[in-house]
């Protein structure tokens, strides 16, 4: 019996003796993690722990890519050659992160009107958002003129203030346009009625499904557009307005 006591009492005190060291291991740990915490949490910054979503930095716009044109006769224009190689290198770009628009390179054609000339139809290529029907975005963004760098670049439209392109189709590689009245005044006369209709026909046959324009005003087919009396009476193609 006397034993057995002896015995109980030294398995109570390595107990003891055990939990003494266990607490004073515990206590080691909390002091060296309080001596290291200042370089644990750098570290863990460094890691960007804390920072999971780093600013982004904004990043300017690029300039628009305007492709080279050649004088033709009286209203210079860019040659086919040249406006086929364009749309063909039209490639699809991924979604605009601000707000998840689809966008796709388009060939748009303006006027550039650098050193005073009459003016050089322009092929720019620019993002616009995605759509069901791609020439008919396209056409509005001519429509709807230039952006401040392409302007800056020298570039500008000559279709009339208020033009809107009201229905588009397609039959048998024919374009029929048919835009509002807005469209028959041109305030820049015979060559700017010219420079309207190419910045038209040249955009709409990117597209190679497209082969020639058909003008309509208002739904009605016109044989003259204008006061200058530009003929429009047949479907017009990029040669139409070669002398």
């Amino acid at each position: 019996m006397e034993n057995e006591k002896k015995f109980a009492f030294l398995k109570k005190r390595r107990t003891a003796f055990a939990f003494v060291l266990w607490l004073l291991a515990m206590t080691l740990l909390v002091a060296l993690f309080i001596a290291k915490k200042d370089e644990v949490k750098q570290n863990l910054e460094d890691a960007r722990v804390f920072n999971k979503n780093p600013p982004i930095e904004a990043q300017t716009p690029p300039a628009p890519v305007i492709a080279s044109t050649k004088d033709t006769a009286l209203f210079p224009s860019a040659t086919e050659n040249e406006i086929a190689e364009t749309a063909e290198s039209s490639e699809e770009i991924p979604a605009n992160s601000a707000d998840n628009t689809e966008l796709v390179n388009a060939s748009l054609c303006f006027v550039a009107t650098a050193n005073d000339s009459e003016g050089t139809l322009a092929i720019v290529e620019r993002a616009i958002p995605k759509s069901d029907s791609p020439m008919m975005a396209a056409l509005n963004a001519v429509i709807a003129g230039t952006t401040e760098s392409e302007a800056a670049a020298g570039c500008q439209s000559l279709i009339p203030e208020g033009t809107e392109l009201l229905g588009a189709t397609v039959q048998d590689g024919v374009a029929i346009l048919d835009f509002n009245d807005a469209f028959e005044f041109n305030n820049f006369g015979f060559q700017g009625t010219l420079l309207q209709l190419m910045q038209i026909v040249y955009t709409a046959t990117a597209f190679p499904t497209v082969n020639s324009v058909q003008i309509l005003i208002n739904g009605e087919k016109r044989e003259y557009l204008g006061s200058e009396g530009v003929f429009i009476g047949v479907p017009l193609t990029r040669e139409s307005f070669e002398e």
